[in-house]
């Protein structure tokens, strides 16, 4: 394989396991190459622990670095007037039953201007190789999308034989090879140009080459950058030969513009849309988040949702799981006012019995409406189980808590064999007197993992990361047995000063966690 060489790269755990007072010095359990100084390999030692594998990337294409969020985005804790931190980023991953599975990186980038002057992103993509042996990440194709205002959800084949991403675009824009929004029956709804300036569209190369001209396929015309409620998600069903597509909508209504989601089912064969999902509203409210998976047991694609809105009444966030052909269930409530929440959905997985295990932050107990949102308690981390047929299993398990400490930017990513990598940052600490701004609101003080089962079980000490982090809304994705992969901005906490790094970031770091238990 011919694969470009990252410029700088280094394999590091700079990591501390709770309650053990002491750093482990994992780089020294690496077995290093003295002499190959350009390119160095290393041997990784069976009987380490787990471990984070980083490898720096100090260019990205073109040069250009990574793109800054929008404005008034909407967060799990609260919001900003300004962009500051990098836009959302997608990650698909493909032969991960290899020593060398694939990660490919759907990103945006471009110094964004001082709006509403025009925005110089830009999408693009990278598709890295990680090797186990080694424990390093290598770029083998990368490609900028000039023509994309920002590049989101991104899916795979197994083989990786076929790659699909949304291109955000904008409106007017005809250079598509065919229409599939106009297949389907609401197609006019999502047609609206009153409160939407963009459109998303679906690429895809079915020859596994990024950097080859794609097929180019209209989704959606009612998109836009105003209150940046939700994202924007692909997920491929290769038995079904389908894809879901998540999009966040903008629409109008009743006399102003209205923000939630469509979930909408694409035929491969065809491109044409099917019946399936929905083309307006996860559910009751604005839609804050909207999380889809496929289930290959049911054969059905299922949402974990997040509004504004709750059926309990009152100033309340509501958190809800609804499967493509049903309506959303109602499992959990948390305060809310203006466009501030405290909490929110993470991420979602499919289990092999049919179930579904989900991530969130929010706060244990019955919240009660209220005029303002109450400081205390701060957020926990919790995990939710529901059936096949989308109905709760019981409460939900609240797996970390700090008497002190809010608790956001959840992660949750399998690692097989009923293990699970569970994410989390300690956000706004009440106690500390230096934490005196809403900074840590948006941005983490420090990022740990911990493994867990499905039960919400911890089977391993809790990590806490140096150097390492990732975004709010990302989803890390599995890189095969034992192992699970992302990408983020270099040193990305909070800073003492309570300040956040530049989201236009230069460098891009690709992560790997490694289990002891492969």
């Amino acid at each position: 394989m011919n694969f470009k060489k990252a410029l700088f790269w280094t394999v590091t755990v700079s990591c501390i396991l709770a309650g053990t007072g002491f750093a482990l010095n994992l780089p020294s359990r690496l077995l290093a190459n003295e002499n190959d100084s350009d390119d160095r390999r290393i041997t990784i030692d069976p009987d380490a622990g787990p471990r984070i594998l980083n490898t720096l990337l100090e260019t990205l294409p073109d040069g250009e670095p990574t793109c800054c969020e929008r404005e008034w985005i909407i967060r799990m804790l609260h919001y900003h007037p300004a962009a500051v931190v990098p836009r959302r980023m997608y990650f698909a991953s493909c032969n991960t039953d290899s020593a060398t599975p694939t990660m490919f990186v759907s990103l945006s980038l471009g110094e964004n201007r001082v709006h509403p002057e025009p925005d110089p992103s830009s999408g693009a993509i990278l598709e890295t190789v990680f090797d186990s042996t080694t424990g390093r990440f290598e770029v083998r194709r990368e490609h900028r999308f000039e023509e994309c205002v920002w590049m989101e959800g991104i899916t795979a084949s197994s083989d990786c034989s076929t790659v699909a991403a949304l291109c955000r675009r904008s409106r007017g824009d005809t250079d598509f090879d065919f229409d599939s929004l106009a297949t389907h029956a609401n197609h006019e709804w999502m047609t609206q140009a009153r409160c939407a300036k963009q459109e998303m569209w679906l690429y895809e190369w079915n020859n596994g080459d990024i950097t080859s001209a794609p097929e180019k396929f209209v989704v959606h015309r009612a998109v836009d950058t105003e209150w940046e409620y939700g994202n924007n998600y692909l997920r491929l069903a290769e038995d079904q030969n389908t894809y879901g597509i998540g999009v966040k909508a903008r629409v109008f209504g009743g006399g102003g513009c209205h923000e939630a989601d469509a979930f909408l089912v694409m035929d491969r064969s065809d491109h044409r849309f099917t019946g399936r999902g929905y083309h307006w509203a996860c559910a009751f409210g604005h839609t804050l988040s909207n999380r889809p998976v496929f289930n290959p047991v049911t054969g059905q694609y299922a949402l974990l949702c997040g509004t504004d809105g709750s059926h309990t009444g009152g100033p309340l966030a509501g958190y809800y799981f609804r499967l493509e052909d049903r309506p959303a269930r109602e499992f959990l409530q948390t305060s809310y006012q203006g466009i501030q929440s405290k909490g929110g959905p993470g991420g979602v997985l499919a289990l092999p019995d049919g179930s579904y295990l989900a991530v969130l932050s929010g706060v244990p107990g019955s919240v009660r409406p209220t005029n303002s949102i109450p400081l205390r308690p701060p957020t926990s981390i919790g995990i939710a189980r529901f059936s096949s047929e989308g109905a709760p299993m019981g409460p939900v398990k609240w797996v970390v808590s700090m008497a002190n400490t809010y608790l956001s930017y959840p992660q949750l990513a399998s690692l097989g064999g009923g293990r699970f990598l569970l994410g989390y940052g300690e956000m706004k600490r009440l106690n500390l007197a230096a934490d005196n701004t809403d900074e840590s609101y948006r941005a983490p003080w420090e990022y740990w993992v911990v493994e867990i089962d499905a039960n919400g079980d911890k089977l391993t000490q809790p990590m806490r990361l140096e150097g390492v982090g990732w975004g709010e809304q990302d989803e890390m994705v599995s890189l095969g047995p034992g192992r699970v992969g992302w990408a983020y901005i270099p040193n990305p906490t909070l800073r003492a000063d309570n300040t956040i790094p530049p989201c236009n970031s230069r460098a891009l770091q690709l992560s790997a966690y490694v289990s002891a238990r492969p």
